[in-house]
């Protein structure tokens, strides 16, 4: 094997793993980003509440107190839900999650796109090659891993958007519902034999 199958080899090792980082860090990122989202609407929903109870007439604080409860329960109940919910933004850092699960993509995704055109190109230029590995292994070191328990579900979850992609080709009309019914249950029930 000659140095430029070995550097086209691993190019494309380098290419099709970054790709399948790409989805995973991609998918990461917007659900961490939703559940920060949700989390924000959440404490802002109870907040709200809670400053509607503060300026409002005390005969009206009757009819935003569920349950019958004493008005002073409740606003002490909301201010503990706003306390701890602002203790679970702190704990849990889901905007700082979803950060750097965009950074770590973003350099995949650069380390995809320049090992995509050096094998397009066809010409292994050795210092081109080694920026491109360099690359690769500071996005490993730097970036954030995608956890362990994560894995193997990003992992499908690539292969299954790339099955999809290529049955979208020839049918690009259907229903992805359907599509993804299809190759789940030809991939479960399918022989190996």
């Amino acid at each position: 094997m000659n140095s430029d199958d070995a550097a086209r080899g691993e190019l494309t090792r380098i290419c099709r793993v970054s790709d399948m980082l790409c989805t995973g860090h991609a998918a990461l990122r917007d659900r961490y980003a939703r559940l920060a989202f949700s989390l924000d609407l959440l404490t802002l929903a109870v907040s709200t509440w809670l400053v509607a109870l503060a300026f409002v007439e005390p005969k009206l604080n009757v009819t935003l107190t569920p349950f019958g409860w004493d008005s002073q329960v409740w606003v002490g109940a909301l201010s503990t839900g706003v306390f701890f919910l602002t203790l679970v933004q702190i704990k849990t850092d889901w905007k700082g999650r979803s950060d750097a699960h965009k950074r770590t993509l973003d350099v995949y995704a650069e380390v995809k796109r320049e090992a995509g055109y050096l094998l397009s190109a066809g010409e292994y230029d050795h210092d081109a090659c080694q920026r491109v590995f360099s690359r690769y292994d500071m996005a490993a070191s730097v970036g954030v891993p995608i956890p362990e328990a994560e894995f193997l579900k990003q992992k499908q979850h690539h292969l299954m958007k790339i099955a999809l992609s290529k049955a979208l080709d020839g049918r690009p009309a259907a229903s992805l519902m359907w599509l993804r019914a299809r190759l789940w249950w030809l991939h479960t029930f399918k022989g190996d034999g």
